[in-house]
C-alpha cells in the first residue's frame, strides 16, 4: 500500500523514545494512516488503485479470536508499528489482506488517517454503554479526548465536560461543543464534579483520575479507563461498591471501523480541527525530536508522504 497520510499515535512518541518495552528495534512506526492499495499479491477483495485506511491490528488467522473479529483480545495481538512488524512512516508499506477498510468517496485524506483515533474513543463508549441523555465526564483533553467529547454527543449525550491541566486544549474542547470545560492545573473541583455524571471516560488512567472519575460518577454510574496505567493503582472498592459503580478497561478495538467511518464521513466529528502541526516525512523526525524535548506541544501531528 502506498502511503499518502499518517497520523502520529502517544504510543509512537513512547516507541520512538525507547519507552515501550514491547516494541522490538530496529522497526518503522505509524499505524494511524491511509493511502492507495498498488499491488495485491494472490486473490483478494482489493484492487490496485483501491483507497483504503489501514486497521493495524495484527493477528493470528488461526486463533478463535480473528474469525469472531476479536482481534485486540489474541494472545498473538500486536500493532502495526508498534511491536515488530514496519508501519507507516514510509512511502509503502506491506499488509495483510484483513487490514484495509474502503475509504468513503469524498472522504479526505487527513481524515481518514484519523479513524483509527477515532475508533479507540468509540469503543470506550461502548464499553461504557452510553445512553441516550446521559451526562459524560471526558477526563484528559488530548487528541483522543477531543475526539471523545465528539463521539458522546454523537452517541447522545446529553451534557458533556472535558477535564484538562492546560488551557488551550480546553479552548479547543470549546469550539467543538463541549458544554463544560474544567481546568485541574489545581486539582479536581470536586464541589463541581462530585455524583454528576452517569459515564466518566478516562484517558490518562492514573490512580488519582481513576479516583476522581469514581467521586464524579452517580450510584450506578461507569468508569471507563482507555488511559495506559503507568503501572499498578489501588482501587477504591468500597467506594465503589458503596455507589454500585462500574470500572472496566477500554484496550484498542475489534475488527470494525464501521462506526468510526461512519461519524467522521458524516461530519459528526470534526478531524481537522485538532491536526495542530502538518510536516513532510523528511522534516517528521526534526519535529518529533522536538516534541520529545519538549519544544512542541502538539495535539496531532499529520505526516504527509
Amino acid at each position: 500500500m502506498r502511503i499518502t497520510k499518517v497520523g502520529i499515535c502517544g504510543s509512537d512518541y513512547s516507541s520512538i523514545a525507547g519507552k515501550l518495552p514491547f516494541t522490538r528495534f530496529p522497526i518503522v512506526p505509524g499505524h494511524e494512516a491511509t493511502g492507495e492499495i498498488v499491488e495485491v499479491a494472490g486473490e483478494s477483495q482489493w484492487q490496485a488503485g483501491d483507497r483504503a485506511v489501514i486497521h493495524p491490528i495484527l493477528c493470528n488467522r488461526q486463533d478463535p479470536m480473528f474469525a469472531a473479529g476479536r482481534v485486540h483480545h489474541s494472545d498473538s495481538t500486536e500493532v502495526l508499528g508498534v511491536v515488530s512488524r514496519n508501519g507507516a512512516y514510509a512511502e509503502e508499506v506491506i499488509l495483510e489482506d484483513y487490514q484495509p477498510r474502503a475509504v468513503p468517496p469524498g472522504l479526505d485524506e487527513e481524515a481518514a488517517a484519523m479513524i483509527e483515533p477515532v475508533d479507540v474513543a468509540v469503543r470506550a463508549f461502548r464499553r461504557g454503554e452510553i445512553q441516550k441523555g446521559e451526562r459524560v465526564l471526558v477526563l484528559g483533553a488530548g487528541n483522543i479526548g477531543l475526539l471523545a467529547i465528539q463521539v458522546a454527543r454523537a452517541l447522545g449525550a446529553a451534557h458533556v465536560a472535558v477535564t484538562d491541566l492546560v488551557q488551550d486544549k480546553l479552548a479547543m474542547a470549546a469550539k467543538l461543543g463541549v458544554d463544560e470545560t474544567i481546568n485541574v492545573s489545581s486539582g479536581m473541583p470536586m464541589e463541581k464534579v462530585e455524583k454528576q455524571f452517569d459515564l466518566v471516560i478516562d484517558g490518562v488512567g492514573n490512580e488519582a483520575t481513576v479516583r476522581d472519575g469514581l467521586a464524579a460518577c452517580r450510584r450506578g454510574g461507569r468508569v471507563v479507563v482507555y488511559g495506559v496505567p503507568p503501572g499498578d493503582i489501588t482501587f477504591p472498592l468500597r467506594v465503589a461498591f458503596s455507589k454500585d459503580v462500574a470500572l472496566v478497561t477500554s484496550r484498542l478495538y475489534d475488527a470494525s471501523f464501521e462506526e468510526a467511518i461512519q461519524l467522521v464521513a458524516s461530519g459528526a466529528v470534526q478531524t481537522t480541527p485538532l491536526i495542530t502541526h502538518r510536516v513532510q516525512l523528511e522534516q517528521a523526525p526534526e519535529l518529533i525530536q522536538r516534541i520529545l524535548d519538549g519544544q512542541e506541544s502538539p495535539v496531532k501531528v499529520m505526516i504527509s508522504i
